[in-house]
């Protein structure tokens, strides 16, 4: 079966595709394979997400981890998509400054290209990103922070999957 993009103008040529249940699945599948790339929401106009390897799908992994009302942060793993997100923020009385443009957009893939999001004065979604957990190609797992790795933040935030799966995310 032959996957495409969201639009279908696109077809991936990825040889096998992963969709772990668990953070540890996926480090496992990163451990496995000689060349992977996250598929994400597959909302992608060209190929660089494409692969002749493994195209890992974090679908699974599509959980609120946490909502710390106090420092006013979620904290969701890497496949969630807005519309999910969207109606859990929204039941809890919460929102995110700005929004992904469809309902069906991962929040990690809206973050790691640094799009969606409208007018200069919000700042697109990457700038909501406090935390970034991700597996790098030896399949382990780093953390980083806004407030402790203030040199390398940024440039993890908007990687375009050059430094992994992002497997969860905290966003104020």
């Amino acid at each position: 079966m032959s996957r495409t993009n969201w639009a279908g103008n696109l077809t991936y040529r990825a040889a096998n595709v992963v969709s772990p249940k668990t953070v540890a699945e996926a480090q496992a599948a990163v451990r496995g394979a000689t060349e992977i790339r996250v598929a994400g929401s597959r909302h992608c106009f060209n190929d660089i997400a494409d692969t002749a390897g493994t195209h890992l799908s974090l679908e699974h992994l599509s959980r609120v981890i946490s909502l710390d009302k106090q420092a006013r942060r979620v904290t969701v793993e890497g496949g969630i998509r807005y519309a999910e997100l969207g109606a859990y923020l929204q039941a809890e009385g919460y929102a995110l400054h700005n929004l992904a443009s469809l309902p069906h957009i991962t929040v990690a893939g809206a973050c790691a290209t640094a799009t969606h999001g409208s007018g200069v004065a919000l700042g697109n979604l990457a700038t909501a990103v406090s935390g970034i957990e991700f597996t790098n190609a030896k399949g382990d797992l780093v953390r980083l922070s806004r407030e402790d790795d203030r040199d390398t933040f940024p440039g993890a935030v908007v990687s375009l999957g050059a430094l992994g799966p992002i497997v969860s995310l905290t966003l104020d």
